[in-house]
């Protein structure tokens, strides 16, 4: 696990800002203080109430083979993602990492994901193919959770040293800020249901939007 959600795993993800180049250009997010404002405002509510329950949902249908159910859950996480941008990199990571663990660690599941996607049942998005790997690697739910909210901590602020006056005591302050509210982000994504998840989040989604529009960018979202 500690390989695979490191910058240096292959999958794209030091190429994503995640909406936040768009709102730096908007002058939401200048310095420590607005970054970490962005994260409480945007990225929390979009972890609780939205990936991780989906994370969970994904990973509960992967662990009882439900193969239509684990094609639905995957369509529903591309229908939640509004811009076409977020949507696309949703999915590319998806797919990069499917290609990869399925050199690095070959087995049914990922040979299953990898059929339903050329069937074009599945994108298949990031938080599916995360899901599976974690269940091949008999991870624990509380730690694919706790995992997964580090990941997208760390994404923004590591992004953030490109396209902010930031330094990277700057940038590690407002993380090491961010990472105490872990376990309560995880508390509260494990009360939404299926039907009430999703986030509504209308900033991010018209920063995607004008930043796919950007006359120039550093990042692809």
């Amino acid at each position: 696990m500690l390989q695979t959600i490191d910058p240096l795993f292959p999958i794209g993800s030091y190429a994503h800002s995640y909406g936040l180049e768009e709102i730096v250009a908007m002058g939401k997010a200048r310095n420590t203080d607005e970054l970490a404002n962005y994260l409480e405002g945007i990225v929390f509510l979009n972890l609780s109430q939205f990936e991780l329950p989906y994370l969970r949902f994904s990973y509960l249908s992967q662990t009882s083979g439900d193969w239509e159910e684990i094609a639905n859950v995957d369509q529903e996480i591309g229908a939640s993602k509004l811009s076409s941008e977020i949507r696309s990199a949703s999915a590319t990571q998806g797919q990069q990492r499917l290609q990869l663990l399925s050199k690095l660690h070959p087995c049914g599941a990922f040979e299953k994901l990898t059929e339903l996607r050329k069937n074009n049942q599945i994108a298949p998005h990031h938080l599916t193919v995360f899901a599976a790997e974690r269940i091949q690697q008999n991870t624990p739910l509380d730690a694919i959770l706790a995992a997964w909210t580090y990941q997208a901590l760390a994404a923004p602020c590591a992004a953030s040293l490109k396209i902010m006056r930031i330094g990277q005591e700057g940038a590690q302050r407002v993380l090491t800020q961010a990472l105490e509210s872990i376990f309560e982000l995880i508390e509260i994504s494990l009360k939404v249901e299926r039907d009430w998840a999703g986030a509504f989040n209308p900033l991010i989604d018209l920063a995607s939007d004008r930043h796919e529009r950007a006359y120039s960018r550093l990042f692809i979202s």
